[in-house]
């Protein structure tokens, strides 16, 4: 889940509706801001574990250019590994 919410309203919100469960918050929620001081290989590990059913994923006050990111390592998944991606729009 990408947001521009508060990163506590949207664990709130992810947990509610079964993006994320409450032992997963600590390695699988992360503010825009976060996730651009992250290398490329954490970023990269971030996606791989949620792809593979490893736990969920949340961005919180995400920025376009945060989102830029997310989308770069996703499109690089749904290359390498075969996931499915799908975007979802308000």
């Amino acid at each position: 889940m990408i947001t521009g919410d508060t990163k506590e309203t949207a664990e709130a919100i992810g947990k509610e509706i079964n993006i994320i469960k409450e032992e997963e918050i600590a390695s699988g929620s992360f503010t825009g801001a976060e996730l651009e001081e992250m290398s490329e290989s954490e970023i990269q590990e971030i996606f791989r574990n949620c792809t593979n059913g490893k736990g969920g994923l949340i961005i919180s006050r995400a920025e376009p250019r945060q989102k830029g990111i997310v989308v770069k390592h996703l499109s690089a998944l749904v290359k390498q590994e075969s996931i499915k991606l799908i975007i979802r729009t308000k």
